[in-house]
């Protein structure tokens, strides 16, 4: 697995433990959570994204909100939410990773926690905001 791959995997993570309980961001990045073996690049491109999404969390979820047709917010897993932030995030304030590699990263974080159903839905957002929201590089 790929360090990138290793980092938005505890990316993820952390937004999930944000969002279920709420503890502080600073302990959150601390990652006395995570029992793997890590490295510090890849801790440290976790943290950048965490701190990415906090900073710009409103305007994501408005995305994320306008985008989910037919779905209200509330009852968008909070693994999905975590994995559709992450992934806005990447689409918009993040240009070093092709932006259908970031779908396509997306599409296979939400299979692996998440299902194929879930897939689908977290990809047809995230084309929906590259679309519409995004100047696409492909």
């Amino acid at each position: 697995m790929s360090a990138r791959r290793t980092s938005r995997e505890i990316a993820v993570m952390a937004l999930y433990q944000l969002e279920l309980t709420g503890p502080p961001l600073k302990e959150v990045l601390k990652f006395k959570w995570y029992d793997k073996k890590t490295e510090p690049e890849e801790r440290d491109f976790a943290v950048s994204i965490v701190n990415g999404v906090v900073k710009n969390q409103e305007q994501i979820d408005t995305l994320i909100k306008k985008y989910s047709k037919n779905w209200d917010f509330s009852r968008i897993s909070i693994v999905n939410k975590a994995i559709l932030r992450l992934s806005v995030f990447a689409l918009l304030y993040s240009w070093e990773v092709p932006k259908n590699v970031t779908i396509d990263e997306a599409v296979e974080l939400t299979k692996e926690f998440e299902s194929e159903e879930s897939a689908r839905f977290v990809n047809g957002i995230l084309d929906a905001i590259l679309k519409n929201e995004t100047k696409s590089d492909g």
